[in-house]
């Protein structure tokens, strides 16, 4: 036992003893080569290059109903929140028309994969999420048989970079074709 003790300390003395001797350790590159300002994700919301895709279609569902879909393509660990999470989040996702008359949202909005529960490092209950590649559908009431132009919104806030995005449409039926065209994607002005 007396040696066990010995054996136990003398390890201890030797191998805390410092002769000066200074690890080395790997500098990161990203740190020393770019300034804040010059990070590549920062680069691509400059430049205006959402890092998501999304893009927008109608299908025909009878003469006054149509199904708004949204196709979300999301990069490998990037995710949104559905608005059918049950936690109180800010940034799920939204579809908004904006001051109309000659549209109306009917019906539940339906995400297909269904979206994922995720952990997340600022709640402790997961949040149901979209991940990877999400269509997102409602359909949509057309209540004129005229001719128009109808704006909307799509809100998200893209995490883990913690961005909101606006991306603006709109719905329009010319001649009775009807037609759905992405304007723009933006960062809120308030951001």
């Amino acid at each position: 036992m007396r040696y066990s003790i010995f054996l136990l300390g003398l390890l201890i003395i030797l191998g805390c003893a410092n002769d000066g001797q200074v690890q080395e350790t790997q500098i990161n590159e990203f740190s020393t080569h770019n300034k804040p300002y010059e990070l590549n994700f920062l680069n691509e919301i400059q430049k205006k290059n959402p890092p998501f895709g999304l893009d927008l279609s109608l299908d025909k569902i009878s003469p006054t109903v149509v199904t708004l879909t949204a196709t979300l393509v999301l990069d490998s660990g990037d995710y949104v929140a559905s608005p059918y999470t049950s936690q109180d989040f800010l940034g799920a996702f939204n579809f908004s028309i904006l001051d109309s008359n000659l549209l109306q949202f009917v019906g539940e909005l339906i995400e297909f994969p269904p979206p994922f529960a995720l952990l997340v490092p600022f709640d402790d209950q997961p949040v149901l999420s979209y991940v990877g590649s999400t269509r997102i559908s409602r359909s949509v009431e057309i209540l004129s048989n005229a001719d128009f132009e109808c704006y909307g919104e799509i809100f998200f806030v893209h995490e883990p970079s913690c961005y909101p995005y606006v991306v603006s449409f709109v719905i329009s039926r010319k001649l009775g074709m009807l037609s759905v065209t992405k304007i723009g994607t933006e960062i809120p002005k308030c951001w």
